[in-house]
């Protein structure tokens, strides 16, 4: 049968190693969430070796790269974001794939849908 003494220096070592885990968990740092932002618009001028669909105007008057908006990324805290290609650069997708080669870590790209796909503009739409 337990005694009173050692009923309470079992409570008390149970106690101290209880509080001393909780102290441990409470001292390591908290895990940062990822930020990934998920539609991003990346382009390259017109030119005639690039050129935009006719009557196309983007959202800014200026190119928009991928150096570019990783700085930005890094001044706003996000780790990746999705680049999709803008539809004014028509079906191509080689900038947002070249940005993906350069920082795979930081970038991903959602390919264009080839026109011939149930749900693109240019298909049929089903009827129920």
């Amino acid at each position: 049968m337990w005694s009173r003494r050692s009923f309470l220096n079992t409570l008390g070592t149970g106690l101290a190693l209880a509080s001393a885990g909780a102290q441990r968990a409470a001292a390591q740092p908290a895990r940062r969430r990822m930020i990934v932002d998920s539609q991003v618009h990346i382009w390259k001028a017109s030119t005639p070796e690039r050129p935009w669909r006719a009557g196309a105007t983007p959202q800014m008057p200026e190119p928009f790269g991928f150096e570019r908006l990783r700085t930005m990324m890094d001044e706003a805290g996000v780790d990746r974001v999705m680049l999709v290609p803008p539809s004014w650069e028509g079906e191509r997708n080689d900038y947002a794939a070249e940005a993906v080669a350069k920082y795979p870590t930081r970038f991903g790209e959602r390919r264009p849908e080839p026109k011939t796909t149930p749900w693109s503009k240019s298909a049929t739409t089903p009827t129920s």
